[in-house]
């Protein structure tokens, strides 16, 4: 697996590097996280951004690079955490008063145990979780972090999440959201949620 790339901010064209030999560990690909910050460029700065399922951290390293002021990674995989945080440490050295009055770190935990342990309300709670295990079996998460968020009140009131799940993924949306957008590419989804 290569590497992804920085889009924009601070840290554009910073290389991040991706876990080899995963087969379920991949990066968001650079046209869904291109839409996804073009959508988002009004509502990042100095916002708390929560990248689940972080796997490489691309996602939430993009939110950091453009402005962000609180970025934390949740990742079940030890080594992929590991590596978020070594790439956090390797640019905060070449930019230390960018990260001064910020936070910027990953965790490994399970996403779907419940993340209330952090103590945060967040403004931006992105999802990135693996549509296969490594059986190549369907997994489906959106209605089930759907109920995770609310149960754990981990999104500011107006607050947005967004889940990146494949086209068929099936799930419902209970009565105290309101799916507000819509972006497709081939089988990837980027589905946005708010809170009513």
């Amino acid at each position: 697996m290569g590497q992804t790339i920085v889009l924009g901010g601070v840290f554009k064209g910073q290389r991040i590097p991706a876990l080899e030999q995963s087969t379920y560990v991949r990066p968001i690909l650079a046209q869904f996280k291109k839409s996804l910050f073009d959508i988002l460029k009004n509502s990042i700065l100095d916002c708390a951004f929560l990248d689940l399922f972080a796997g490489t951290g691309s996602v939430g390293i993009e939110a950091f690079s453009r402005g962000a002021k609180e970025v934390f990674f949740i990742e079940q995989n030890q080594k992929c955490a590991q590596n978020i945080n070594h790439m956090i440490q390797k640019i905060s050295q070449g930019n230390p008063e960018f990260f001064k009055g910020k936070e910027c770190r990953a965790y490994r935990a399970d996403v779907l145990r419940g993340v209330g342990w952090l103590g945060k309300e967040f403004d931006i709670i992105f999802s990135g979780a693996p549509y296969v295990d490594e059986h190549k079996k369907p997994l489906y998460f959106v209605s089930k972090l759907l109920v995770m968020l609310e149960r754990e009140n981990l999104l500011k009131k107006n607050g947005l999440f967004i889940a990146q799940r494949h086209k068929k993924e099936p799930f419902e949306v209970p009565a105290s959201w309101n799916l507000s957008r819509e972006e497709q590419y081939g089988d990837t989804t980027l589905s946005f949620f708010k809170r009513l």
